[in-house]
Formats: structure tokens, C-alpha cells, sequence
């Protein structure tokens, strides 16, 4: 019930233009390790297998929205995989970024709505009788590219989704605070 409340209330910041997002060094790899032990400590019946070796040990981000944006990927990993245990999350370094993709083997998005998964409010055919406000991924995106980055999900009706996240690494912009616009 919290995370969706969570999410509910970072949409409505982000509508009237008051999620600031401050770059600070920090590492993604703990922020990751973090939301996957909350999940799995929720979730009993799901584990999380994480291959992290291969990304920098510190980005410049702004911790506690990438804390929501895991802890919202993660949660939809388990949601929508209820008989498949593992969420599989790997991470490595390509050019100035850092790549992260979360991928599980649940009932996936028919290939007509992926474009759509983004859209606030938007659920896929394949979520009915699952819970959910469908404004997760819409406030994901949007803080990932506040961040800089780009994120993408690719996926197939019974065969789970793929969720890839690039985020700069860089300083460039660590000066700076990004302010959502609405």
C-alpha cells in the first residue's frame, strides 16, 4: 500500500513542478542492493539475482529518486511474475553510462501496448485483476530523464519484460538541480 501512495504523491510533485532532482556522488550498485533485499524481505517467494560487477562504482544521481525508481521496477518484476521466483538485474558500463536492466520471466505486455507502458494512468491488457495505479512506469521515465537518461522495456505476452535503464555517470550536470516542469 505504500508504494503506490508514494507513487501517487511523487506524480503530483512532479505535475506542479516540485521534484528536484540534486546529482550527489553516490553508487547505484547499493541503491539496487537495497530495493532488491526490501523486495525479497516483502516478497519471500522471489529472489533477486544480481550481476553488478561490471558497473562504476560511483554516478552522480539523486539517491532517493533512484531509490523509487528500483523500488517501483522491482515491485512490477514480482507484481506482474507471481509463479516465476526470479528477477534477474544486471548492470555494466557502456560509454558514460551506466546500463541496468531488470528482467523477469512473468506474463509480459502484448506488443500493441509497450508502446503505451509509459502513458500515465496507462495499464496493460496483461495487468487485469493485478494491482496497480498505472502511474509507476510514467513517474520512472520521468525521473530517469531528469537524471539525463533514457529507459526502454521490451517484452512479449508470456514470455516476462525487460526493463533497461542508461543514466549518465558524469559530473557535467552534478552542479545543477533539474526541476521537473510538468
Amino acid at each position: 500500500m505504500l508504494e503506490p501512495m508514494e507513487s501517487i504523491l511523487a506524480a503530483g510533485r512532479l505535475d506542479h513542478g516540485r521534484i528536484t532532482i540534486v546529482p550527489k556522488p553516490c553508487s547505484i550498485a547499493e541503491i539496487v542492493e537495497t530495493c532488491s533485499a526490501r523486495q525479497e524481505s516483502i516478497w519471500r517467494s522471489h529472489r533477486f539475482l544480481l550481476e553488478l560487477d561490471r558497473i562504476p562504482q560511483t554516478i552522480y544521481g539523486d539517491r532517493p529518486a533512484l531509490d523509487q525508481v528500483f523500488g517501483n521496477l522491482f515491485s512490477n518484476a514480482v507484481k506482474y511474475a507471481p509463479e516465476s521466483p526470479n528477477v534477474h538485474v544486471t548492470g555494466w558500463q557502456e560509454g558514460e553510462s551506466v546500463c541496468i536492466t531488470v528482467r523477469d520471466e512473468g506474463i509480459g505486455i502484448d506488443a500493441d501496448d509497450l508502446p503505451k507502458m509509459f502513458q500515465r494512468y496507462f495499464r496493460a491488457r496483461s495487468s487485469t485483476g493485478i494491482a496497480g495505479t498505472g502511474i509507476g512506469l510514467n513517474l520512472v521515465k520521468q525521473i530517469v530523464e531528469l537524471h539525463g537518461g533514457t529507459i526502454q522495456v521490451a517484452s512479449s505476452r508470456g514470455n516476462g519484460t525487460t526493463v533497461t535503464l542508461r543514466i549518465p555517470i558524469g559530473a557535467e550536470t552534478s552542479d545543477e538541480m533539474r526541476v521537473a516542469t510538468g
